[in-house]
């Protein structure tokens, strides 16, 4: 594993598309707009090319042109099909990606949801990697911020939140939650929110920076989303 990335976004934000509004540019590119703009559910299309293309920019870790990453997303279809411009395969040194389009959020929240997982060399499978998503209510998490920064983190975590929206506190708690299903599935040492500690790179992604015994910190692979109204994290183990 090289790293993962996870992406959420409200297909609301993207319905401009579908009453004509020029696609980005700098985010979609020329047949890809076409593409998504034939889609029926047009809307649906962009968002989920727009969240492929978020979470590769977050499992790659670096900047790169998001219309390099095109996604002919097709409504109803099992494998959808991914495009990495030859530039950037080669830039990056990117053998292998998978990426994984979750629709079970579309009726209830109007969102979508995409993991994507890059490898440092070939796969010998196709598979992903046993990863875990949990999502929380921002709100929920508001109402009751000063509990939960007690309950589940530790202070110098609530520091570091310092005066951040309830997303970013929602994202991380949702983080610590997949990596409490992670730590159990690996029969690893029984395992509470606050026994994750969680940092940040340089960057702003979210690093784990300490966890109980059982699960090696380097095959660790995490990721955060989150809309307005939903925090979503993930945990993935990988080698």
């Amino acid at each position: 594993m090289r790293g993962v990335g996870l992406d959420a976004e409200q297909v609301a934000r993207f319905e401009k598309f579908a009453a004509g509004e020029r696609p980005w540019r700098l985010v979609y590119s020329a047949r890809e707009a076409e593409h998504l703009t034939a889609q029926p559910q047009t809307a649906r299309a962009f968002c989920a090319a727009f969240c492929c293309k978020e979470a590769f920019y977050k499992a790659l870790g670096e900047f790169y042109s998001f219309p390099e990453f095109e996604c002919l997303y097709r409504p109803g279809v099992p494998e959808q099909e991914f495009i990495l411009a030859p530039d950037l395969k080669e830039r990056q040194a990117i053998e292998e990606f998978g990426v994984r389009i979750d629709e079970r959020f579309l009726g209830e929240r109007g969102e979508f949801v995409v993991e994507v997982y890059l490898t440092r060399r070939p796969a010998p499978r196709v598979g992903f990697p046993a990863s875990y998503l949990e999502t929380l209510q921002v709100a929920a998490v508001e109402a009751g911020r000063q509990r939960i920064e007690e309950e589940h983190f530790l202070p110098a975590e609530v520091a570091a939140f310092g005066k951040r929206r309830a997303q970013s506190i929602a994202g991380a708690l949702a983080l610590k939650r997949a990596l409490v299903r992670l730590w159990a599935a690996a029969g690893a040492v029984p395992a509470a929110p606050r026994d994750f500690e969680l940092g940040h790179h340089a960057s702003g992604a979210p690093r784990l920076v300490a966890a109980p015994a059982g699960v090696a910190l380097e095959n660790v692979f995490i990721s955060i989303s989150h809309t307005r109204q939903w925090a979503y994290g993930l945990a993935a183990e990988g080698r």
